[in-house]
């Protein structure tokens, strides 16, 4: 039982100097604009790895998501107009090079 609890207190203690850390960048980051800019989806692909660990068998649900990310990227034409247009602002957000800004008419 202690060592159960020492081991809850240590993640505990690893979560909030993380969660601490974090914030502290983005302060940083917002206040000189250089360096490292944390983003919450950065935050959130690698609470992903940590679950990994932690639970093995959750490996493959999580990879087979990131592939369907993936693949909607990828496909052809779009399906819905808005939803590739969304696409092209994430890209943006993230700082990827997007070569043309292209909009699909609805029939």
């Amino acid at each position: 039982m202690l060592l159960d609890q020492i081991l809850a207190l240590g993640l505990c203690g690893f979560m909030c100097f993380v969660s601490v850390v974090f914030v502290y960048q983005r302060w940083r980051w917002k206040r000189t604009r250089r360096g490292f800019r944390p983003s919450t989806a950065m935050l959130g692909n690698a609470l992903h790895q940590l679950q990994t660990i932690a639970q093995p068998q959750m490996q493959h649900v999580i990879e087979e998501k990131l592939d369907e990310d993936l693949e909607d990227e990828e496909s052809g034409g779009p399906d819905d107009p808005v939803r590739h247009l969304h696409r092209q602002a994430a890209k943006i957000r993230r700082g990827e090079p997007v070569e043309r800004i292209t909009a699909y008419l609805s029939r």
